[in-house]
């Protein structure tokens, strides 16, 4: 199941960027964001294959950022392109990929990144 995730939701279940570069990181377990605008038809084609992506893995979170409301977080994880799926484990490793992809696609980044 995907959750949504706000300005405020991301300070306490990724990490508070507020804090720094030094801001520990709060997920318990490994996590993808997918970052993605409302106008971008690539994003609306991901949205049923990262739903039914996420249905396959209980130990992983998902979650979804809508940036034109948070440009903030956009800027910091250097996002230039729609849509973006950053892969974080718990202990900082961060993957990322962006465009549009098959479900198949989105599993083997999965797959890549932890």
């Amino acid at each position: 199941m995907i959750k949504d995730l706000t300005d405020e939701t991301f300070k306490k279940k990724i990490f508070n960027y507020e804090e720094g570069e030094d801001a520990p990181l709060l997920i318990p377990q490994n996590t993808v964001i997918e970052f993605w605008v409302t106008w971008c038809p690539h994003c609306q084609a991901m949205r049923p294959r990262f739903e039914k992506v996420s249905q396959l893995h209980s130990d992983i979170d998902f979650y979804r950022i809508e940036m034109e409301d948070y440009p903030e977080l956009a800027d910091l994880f250097n996002i230039s392109g729609f849509p973006t799926f950053v892969f974080l484990s718990p202990d900082g490793t961060l993957h990322r990929t962006s465009g549009e992809m098959s479900s198949q696609e989105l599993e083997e980044n999965i797959e890549e990144a932890f």
